[in-house]
């Protein structure tokens, strides 16, 4: 071999172990699935989490956010999770609740009084018994992030009562449990996927129920909803949800750093929802929307204790532990 050819073999040779180096420096990419816009809770949140995790581990992991829906609905996401083409995503509790049956005890309507009740019991024993579920499913429950206490939004009259529910094309979540409640109140619940303010705005929906922080975000008053009622019959956690097949490749300090990168953030939104509420409320009425603050929530709990009488098994012993922490004060 020439000189000419041993210079241009170590040459191959350098650059081939520079790029072998660089390859192996890259970062890892985690995809994060969410549906809503850039100015919803899920989205910020999910910028929190990228900081934390960054900070934790400066440039191992690119974390891409995905908002809006571009890579689905919220079921779709997940089943991406599951395949393991989606690394993680911030879904809301309801459509989890197919892939995670025992998810539907948080569900239930008019189950919890206060934000301080949410906390306790999401953050307690419970909660991580629920979040130990997902891996049956292919999935990792990291953390309970806040979305807030669901309300009732109409375009055609104000409802006080269940009565005034009766024959509304409601829209409800993707959710068995969520479709269960409103039928029982007497509407025509319709499950769809976010986001629907096509829909709203062209009357194939009458209403939708959904916390104070996404009607406000979504602007849900400029597409013909002017009533809310503030009925706060479901709590709406969201959640921060891994993949399995993707989560367990992972070293055990990178794990942990995902956990408390997700608790970090969900603590910020958890502030974020409820710092801003009553601000948002306060918009709402500003804009014309004219809202019952006052609704016949003892009328509407007793139309939604069908949904109760219908627990069985894991489902009904979580239920009757949150009912029992809340009677105790625990």
């Amino acid at each position: 071999m020439n000189s000419v050819s041993r210079a241009v073999g170590a040459l191959v040779c350098v650059l081939g172990l520079a790029w072998g180096g660089a390859a192996a420096a890259a970062p890892i990419q985690v995809n994060i699935g969410i549906v809503t816009a850039p100015q919803f809770v899920h989205t910020l949140s999910a910028q929190k989490f990228k900081e934390a995790l960054d900070k934790a581990f400066p440039g191992k992991y690119d974390v891409v956010i995905h908002d809006s829906g571009v890579l689905g609905s919220e079921t779709q996401v997940l089943q991406q999770l599951q395949l393991g083409t989606v690394q993680m995503c911030i879904c809301t509790a309801g459509p989890i609740e197919a892939f995670v049956p025992e998810l539907k005890a948080i569900e239930m309507p008019f189950l919890f009084s206060s934000y301080a009740q949410t906390d306790k019991v999401l953050d307690g024993p419970i909660g991580q018994h629920l979040l130990a579920q997902f891996g049956k499913a292919g999935l990792v429950g990291l953390h309970f992030e806040d979305n807030g206490f669901r309300n009732l939004t109409n375009s055609k009259h104000p409802v006080r009562e269940p009565a005034d529910v009766k024959g509304l094309k409601i829209r409800t979540m993707e959710s068995p449990t969520q479709l269960a409640i409103w039928r029982d109140i007497g509407a025509n619940p319709t499950p769809m996927a976010w986001p629907i303010t096509t829909q709203l705005q062209q009357g194939v929906l009458d209403g939708q129920e959904n916390p104070i922080a996404v009607i406000s975000a979504a602007k849900l008053n400029e597409v013909g909803q002017k009533y809310l009622t503030l009925t706060r019959h479901v709590y709406s956690a969201l959640v921060f949800v891994a993949s399995k097949s993707f989560f367990d490749k992972l070293p055990p300090a990178d794990q942990q750093a995902f956990r408390d990168a997700a608790a970090q953030a969900s603590t910020w939104g958890r502030q974020f929802v409820r710092g801003n509420e009553a601000k948002q409320l306060a918009a709402l009425e500003a804009a014309g929307v004219h809202v019952v603050t006052n609704p016949d929530v003892a009328a509407f709990r007793a139309k939604t204790q069908p949904v109760y009488a219908s627990l069985t098994g894991d489902t009904k012993k979580t239920v009757d532990e949150i009912l029992a922490s809340e009677k105790s004060g625990q």
